[in-house]
């Protein structure tokens, strides 16, 4: 981690913990990275992954212009004060407790504003409830989320009725994802709740990429860092997908 930007100055702590989320924002500083690197970069952190992201090291501001359009968190140049990059890491730990407009997990897309999935782009048309039973399944992808939770978070009710209710919910909720190709998308678990299970995005290598650091501010967020450089970034701001990198 660059002196520079090594944010334990400020009272954050080290976290060595190795996926970016709520509970930490990470931070990437660019150094040494090329074009296939930062094509990994790209690939590596999906839209919902990269808010929790501060990118570091990035001069031209039309790049960094670039990266908050396709959804990192924060990127700024490498002469940035410390005080200002913790108060920018700071701000941004704030925001990743928002709740975003979309998420996406593979081919399942949720949009929240539209209170609807859609599945390899085709829209799987859901009632209030399924999509409400969907989101709170995604809030923690590939863990077991309970009945008494779905009841209380979905249906607001402090007691798990006497009826098959979720059951029957589920059930149709399974038939129309499995109707836009994401069958087996929602599990049962053994000890009867359901998980949203989404394939692991990280299959490939990620060679020449920086170091996965993160350190945490006691009760305020986390951050980490490595790495600084400058290929020329574009990208295909309409379609959210077609990104070029030189």
């Amino acid at each position: 981690m660059p002196t520079g930007f090594d944010l334990r100055r400020c009272g954050w702590l080290l976290d060595d913990g190795q996926e970016p989320d709520t509970d930490c924002v990470s931070m990437i500083d660019t150094q040494g990275l090329d074009s296939v690197a930062w094509m990994k970069v790209l690939a590596a952190y999906s839209p919902e992954v990269r808010r929790f992201i501060v990118v570091t090291g990035i001069r031209r501001a039309h790049e960094r212009a670039t990266l908050l359009q396709i959804g990192f968190g924060d990127a700024v140049s490498d002469e940035i004060d410390i005080e200002e990059l913790g108060a920018r890491v700071g701000r941004t730990v704030e925001t990743t407790h928002w709740l975003p407009r979309q998420r996406r997990f593979g081919a399942l897309e949720l949009d929240l504003l539209a209170r609807e999935a859609y599945g390899h782009g085709r829209p799987v048309n859901l009632n209030p409830r399924e999509f409400a039973l969907l989101w709170r399944l995604a809030d923690n992808p590939n863990e077991a989320v309970s009945k008494e939770t779905l009841i209380q978070d979905v249906w607001r009710m402090g007691f798990v009725p006497e009826t098959n209710s979720i059951a029957v919910h589920m059930s149709r909720l399974r038939r129309k994802l499995a109707f836009a190709g994401l069958e087996g998308i929602i599990e049962t678990a053994s000890q009867g709740g359901y998980r949203l299970q989404i394939a692991n995005g990280r299959d490939a290598p990620l060679t020449s990429m920086p170091a996965t650091m993160r350190v945490s501010r006691p009760a305020a967020g986390r951050t980490s860092g490595n790495g600084r450089a400058e290929p020329s970034l574009s990208v295909d701001l309409k379609s959210q997908r077609g990104l070029r990198v030189y």
